[in-house]
């Protein structure tokens, strides 16, 4: 949650077209129910992002609750990501991975940022977290002073190989940087 009523995800999530597409958000997902209680959930009316965008620096949207869920069980700010920050183990993960369990959270802590690439207003932040399938449209946060901050949105997995395998690189990406705040600002500011 990173408003009342918004909810950031990966683009690659959300059904852009599919005439018959449905979202529902569950808060605290936890075996098949919200872990917060009954009403720990709506279905999405809208979305606004980055279509068509998969593993990228801009893969991230937010999608537009029915019921206010963030009144009631809070949300998240957002920042985009400090060059100066990359090697700190600071962020955490958290998603649904396959590899471990799809009906219950999983996460992890002390991740480094090891490298983080602009794309225009997006930034693919890189590292070595353990994210499998499922992890996709999680929250790539931190914690302040005054609470939580999402930098990025897990987008997924890419490997690039150089000529002869000379300068390969295999990472998780989360797509981040102020593309990420200008979704969220405009979220908040229109879906009150």
């Amino acid at each position: 949650m990173v408003g009342k009523r918004a909810v950031l995800t990966a683009s690659h999530m959300v059904p852009w077209g599919a005439p018959n597409g449905a979202m529902q958000f569950v808060a605290g997902y936890f075996d098949g129910s919200s872990s917060v209680g009954q009403g720990g959930q709506s279905w999405a009316t809208t979305a606004h992002g980055y279509a068509g965008q998969d593993v990228t620096a801009h893969d991230m949207a937010v999608v537009r609750l029915a019921d206010p869920l963030g009144d009631w069980v809070g949300f998240m700010g957002t920042k985009p990501f400090d060059s100066s920050w990359q090697g700190g183990a600071y962020w955490t993960s958290v998603g649904y991975p396959g590899a471990v369990s799809d009906q219950r959270p999983s996460f992890q802590s002390g991740i480094h940022v090891i490298d983080d690439d602009e794309d225009g207003d997006g930034q693919e932040l890189e590292h070595h977290a353990d994210e499998t399938p499922g992890d996709s449209g999680g929250p790539f946060f931190a914690g302040w002073s005054d609470g939580p901050y999402a930098v990025g949105t897990v987008a997924g997995y890419e490997v690039v190989s150089g000529p002869l395998g000379i300068g390969s690189e295999d990472n998780n990406i989360s797509a981040g940087g102020p593309a990420l705040g200008g979704l969220v600002g405009f979220a908040r500011a229109n879906w009150t």
